[in-house]
């Protein structure tokens, strides 16, 4: 299912469904999801329903990470209030209920620790009335200011059990203290007249330290945690306080999958797993760039620093690799290793290069660069110029922008171009006066080379080493001004853009490319937010107001009630694939940033 929530601090985040059932939690890196499902199930006066099968209104608290539900069930109404405390590793749940019946609501928690539900122990503690979930050096305590009326810990996804949640239907529960292996719990709060009421979950690597935070809160208070988490949020939007609340609140989504140490996944959403048992978090340093580009022209630093000095490591020979787990380590990937050509999408290094020039220019912090002047630019810099071909002057084969196909790519060479004259910029900053030539030169040999790829009407996309031409209809193409290496009023950018808008659209929408094949399920391929944007910013590169607003009213139009932005819609309006998607929000609030200085 799409995720319409994201919470997260850094260092703990969670993903919920649109019934506010949460589907991931990642703690302290978003490596392995730990949460196969966790939900709420009301029993009033002898009938029993999860909130799956409710009517529910789920929302954002304006300007903040928290989010706001509220449902009825057989004349009781429950309002809850979810946020991650804005400093430690600590979910905490407002529950406000109406009522004037005999009430029960039920927690369960299924967690997959490590990824997985081997070796996991669910217990009650009796030290702090509360269900400890633990599996090594991960563990979660959950408790609620009122005393558990009933618990239960069991056996799931084994043996014929359902789990324990199961047991919760008729409104009682086992009172079981302790299970192994594959296991969930349940715990359940009894009322019977208006209540508002407190409920939270720790994390931390062992007891001592779920004990210890446990008694943070208490001593806090939860109320108080909610309190604060909502003014710091409210706080960190300051820089943005004259956008509208669309703009504000992907900043703040944005911002959710940004990690304390500087890594940025693309997608949290777990549910793309069906397809290959792979998901989409990672941190592609393509997404990365164009997301610290967006944070960028928006004032903000910290989180975009942070990003670049997780990078700095990661760099070998001069070029990353096609993207890297939050910790820091190679992702898995699908492009063949071969003595020919490097397994790597090029414009993703190119294009770390650039975002840094602009974030750079932005705050002209010398403190901050100079250290990254000679490990990240030169090397970057360095690598680009010297993977070309020298007769074309473009760069050699490394696999595009939608990770399909090895060749010299259109967008790619983009990067390279915009990658070389950061480069060009830095040295000359620097006064490196022999390198700012040499990558001036080099950029504009990539320039030159760029000529090729334009066959009568539009860009093609591809140029292969047999010299044939991929001449399919890409929206990447697009960027042939967006990233400067063309007049955004030339001919042949303005024949692009009238191509693309007149074969990739969608019902409004932009398809990636022609016949595009990726979790297609109409005749015609689905539309893509990323793409859609593009159109809006090469309008607006023209001057044209008129039609960029449209586009991104479309993107406006198709996001999600709750303001996230998935990755891309089909033809019939559904959501085939993660959501949210990081890139999506970063181009989203680019974007309207762009339409403003106009």
């Amino acid at each position: 299912m799409v995720r319409h929530i994201i919470l997260g601090n850094g260092s703990l985040t969670l993903l919920s469904d649109s019934k506010l059932n949460y589907r991931e939690l990642y703690y302290p890196l978003p490596i392995d999801n730990h949460l196969h499902e966790s939900k709420i199930g009301l029993w009033v006066e002898g009938k029993f329903s999860w909130f799956n099968d409710l009517p529910i209104k789920v929302a954002y608290e304006d300007d903040s990470l928290s989010v706001l539900a509220e449902t009825e069930f057989n004349g009781v109404k429950i309002k809850v209030k979810d946020a991650v405390d804005m400093a430690y590793e600590i979910f905490v749940r407002e529950f406000s209920v109406t009522t004037n019946k005999e009430t029960r609501i039920f927690f369960h928690w299924d967690f997959h620790i490590n990824g997985n539900e081997i070796g996991d122990t669910a217990l009650y503690d009796p030290f702090t009335s509360s269900i400890i979930h633990y599996k090594r050096d991960k563990w979660f305590l959950f408790k609620c200011d009122i005393p558990f009326y009933q618990f239960a810990t069991g056996y799931k996804e084994t043996g014929g059990y359902l789990g324990t949640w199961k047991d919760a239907e008729d409104g009682e529960l086992s009172g079981n203290p302790i299970a192994q292996g594959a296991v969930d719990s349940v715990a359940s709060i009894r009322i019977s007249s208006n209540t508002v009421f407190y409920c939270w979950l720790v994390c931390g690597k062992n007891y001592n330290e779920v004990f210890q935070k446990n008694n943070y809160v208490l001593r806090k208070s939860p109320r108080e945690l909610i309190r604060r988490t909502d003014n710091y949020w409210k706080a960190w939007l300051v820089k943005a306080r004259d956008y509208d609340t669309l703009v504000r609140r992907s900043l703040l989504i944005i911002i959710a999958h940004w990690q304390n140490n500087g890594a940025l996944p693309a997608s949290l959403d777990t549910d793309i797993m069906r397809f290959n048992k792979d998901t989409y978090n990672y941190v592609w340093h393509r997404d990365a760039a164009f997301s610290a580009i967006a944070l960028t022209l928006y004032g903000y630093q910290d989180p975009v620093r942070n990003l670049f000095h997780f990078t700095k490591p990661l760099i070998f020979n001069g070029f990353l690799f096609q993207k890297y787990t939050c910790d820091g380590n190679w992702g898995s990937t699908w492009h063949p290793w071969s003595p020919r050509s490097i397994p790597i999408q090029e414009d993703e290094t190119a294009l770390m290069l650039y975002a840094l020039w602009v974030h750079f220019s932005r705050f002209t912090d010398i403190d901050f660069v100079k250290p990254l002047y000679a490990p990240f630019v030169k090397r970057i810099a360095e690598f680009l110029v010297e993977y070309r071909d020298e007769e074309t002057g473009l760069p050699l084969p490394s696999y595009d922008l939608w990770e399909e196909r090895l060749g010299t790519h259109f967008f790619t060479s983009i990067a390279v171009y915009a990658g070389l004259v950061a480069a060009h910029r830095f040295a000359e900053f620097f006064g490196d006066e022999n390198l700012k030539d040499k990558y001036l030169t080099a950029a504009n040999e990539v320039k030159k080379g760029l000529e090729k790829f334009y066959v009568g009407d539009h860009f093609a996309r591809t140029i292969y080493e047999d010299k044939s031409i991929d001449k399919t209809v890409d929206a990447s193409t697009l960027f042939a001004s967006i990233l400067g290496a063309f007049d955004p009023k030339d001919p042949r950018v303005i024949s692009n853009r009238k191509i693309v808008e007149e074969r990739l659209n969608v019902n409004g929408g932009i398809a990636r490319y022609e016949n595009d094949w990726y979790l297609k399920q109409d005749e015609k391929p689905n539309a893509w937010f990323i793409t859609t944007l593009w159109l809006a910013q090469q309008y607006i590169l023209e001057g044209n107001k008129e039609k960029a607003k449209g586009y991104i009213d479309w993107v406006v139009s198709h996001m999600l009630p709750t303001g996230v932005i998935p990755e891309q819609i089909s033809p019939k309006g559904s959501y085939p694939s993660v959501s949210p998607l990081v890139w999506s929000h970063a181009e989203f609030i680019k974007s309207i940033y762009y339409y403003r200085q106009l």
